[in-house]
C-alpha cells in the first residue's frame, strides 16, 4: 500500500506498508505519521481529509480518531456511490512509467 497527500502548497512523503491494513493498523498511520504530515502541510488547521466507504475507513476506532482530531483535521465523507474521484487514477501511468 501506498499512501501519500497533496495540498496546494506541496505534497507529503509516501508511507509505504508490506503488511495487510486494519482498523489498528490505520489509526496508528494516522496517529504515527499522517497527522504529522497534514499539520506540516497545513499549519493553520484548515486540511480536510477524505476517504471511501471501505470497512476499515468506516470503523468505528478511525471515526473516533477523526472525532478526536477534527479541530486539526476536518473529515469529509464520501458519498455513497459516487464516482471515484481520486486524483492518481490519472497519475498511474507516470508511476508505473
Amino acid at each position: 500500500m501506498i499512501w501519500a497527500a497533496v495540498s496546494l502548497y506541496s505534497a507529503s512523503p509516501i508511507i509505504t506498508r508490506n503488511a495487510p491494513i486494519t482498523a489498528s493498523s490505520y489509526v496508528g498511520i494516522f496517529g504515527n505519521q499522517a497527522h504529522l504530515t497534514v499539520q506540516m502541510l497545513f499549519p493553520t488547521n484548515d486540511a480536510i481529509f477524505q476517504d471511501d466507504n471501505s470497512p476499515i475507513h468506516s470503523a468505528r476506532s478511525i471515526q473516533s480518531w477523526f472525532e478526536e482530531h477534527e479541530v486539526a483535521l476536518q473529515h469529509f465523507p464520501w458519498p455513497t456511490q459516487s464516482p471515484d474521484l481520486n486524483i492518481i487514477e490519472s497519475l498511474w501511468s507516470v508511476l508505473v512509467g
